[in-house]
């Protein structure tokens, strides 16, 4: 059991023992109407991670795994004929190389109209290619942040930061000043000793 599982565990634990004397010491409305609220708020919370935290972090995931911007961009931008591209390396020859099933492809670069002067080894340059590694198009790689990455970054702050947000300004209020209270404020008593 991990560290989270632990203190959930001892948390719930000391829930009981708070309920336990509840009931055992005070008045048995007050003590059910601590106890509704208790339950009252173990199951909007399950509810609430189910119906609103849970589709928020799987379609933010989703986005940054899915890619749908990034596909429809590299669809906008890739050439008439072309079904795939290659991140092609160059290498000491003036050549421009990548590898498809284990064969090398490897051609000139001026003979695709770049100056092999502008490049040094290892730089790269974006091949699109057809189904038998036919070239279509060649177009200088540029370093940076992609479109793809944007995705995965901006799903992933969305999948974290928009529960947290919404945790932290609408479920706890609603729960603290409402239906959360009568448990909230016993529990606080009870922890302080004051019951």
């Amino acid at each position: 059991m991990n560290m989270t599982g632990i203190s959930a565990a001892m948390n719930f634990a000391a829930h009981q023992l708070a309920l336990d004397y509840a009931k055992k010491n005070l008045p048995e409305e007050e003590y059910n109407k601590i106890k509704k609220s208790y339950y009252a708020i173990i199951i909007s919370t399950v509810l609430y991670m189910v119906v609103c935290v849970l589709p928020i972090v799987f379609v933010s995931t989703g986005i940054a795994v899915g890619a749908p911007f990034s596909r429809q961009f590299e669809a906008d931008t890739t050439p008439a004929n072309a079904t795939d591209y290659k991140l092609a390396r160059v290498d000491y020859d003036d050549n421009f190389y990548w590898t498809h099933n284990s064969v090398k492809y490897e051609y000139a670069l001026e003979d695709y109209g770049f100056a092999p002067e502008d490049y040094e080894f290892d730089d790269k340059v974006k091949v699109y290619v057809d189904d038998a590694q036919n070239i279509i198009k060649i177009v200088e790689y540029k370093e940076g942040m992609s479109v793809r990455d944007m995705e995965v970054i901006i799903g992933a702050s969305v999948a974290i930061l928009v529960p947290v947000l919404l945790t932290l300004c609408v479920y706890v209020p609603i729960v603290y000043f409402t239906f959360g209270k009568p448990w909230r404020e016993y529990n606080k008593k009870f922890n302080a000793g004051d019951v």
